[in-house]
């Protein structure tokens, strides 16, 4: 291949090479180093006579540097929140956890209508101030008062739970 075929074909080279890798599963960066490479490879194969499909060697090549970069990856440490949630919970703790949401949901039912509805509204259906005043036809001021006392009392029933 001389190298002006290979100028005239190499953006087109590159895509084929960047959507190889993307393919493979390579983010936008490391499908960029990808297609670098590849080009180079390319660059380099440029007089050989088995070169008789760029597009495929392109294609070819950046999958396999991109497959080589993602099993060379080293794995990526765990935080302690992601260790805790592939432990399994004992049958106890789901016995326990299942009792604290029984005994929270009692709690929110006993609270006054108003602040049962407001706390519903906004931590379930995630509706604004001024949906829940409409709905509730009261004032919108209202709302975060009635919502900060409902709150305000689950952390105290709560507080009381834990000291028994």
């Amino acid at each position: 291949m001389t190298i002006d075929a290979f100028n005239q074909q190499a953006p087109q080279l590159r895509k084929l090479a960047l959507k190889a890798a993307a393919t493979a599963g390579a983010d936008s960066d490391a499908a960029q180093d990808v297609a670098q490479e590849t080009m180079l490879r390319l660059w380099q194969m440029r007089d050989d006579p088995r070169l008789y499909n760029p597009e495929g060697y392109a294609t070819t090549i950046a999958r396999h540097l991109t497959l080589n970069q993602l099993r060379h990856k080293p794995p990526l440490p765990l935080d302690e929140r992601q260790a805790a949630e592939l432990t399994v919970p004992s049958p106890l703790d789901l016995m326990l956890q299942a009792e604290d949401e029984q005994w929270l949901r009692g709690r929110i039912r006993n609270l006054p209508y108003t602040q049962h509805a407001i706390l519903r509204l906004r931590e379930v259906e995630h509706r604004s101030n001024e949906e829940i005043a409409t709905i509730l036809g009261i004032q919108p001021s209202s709302v975060n008062t009635l919502l900060a006392r409902a709150r305000r009392q689950l952390l105290k029933e709560i507080q009381q739970s834990r000291k028994n």
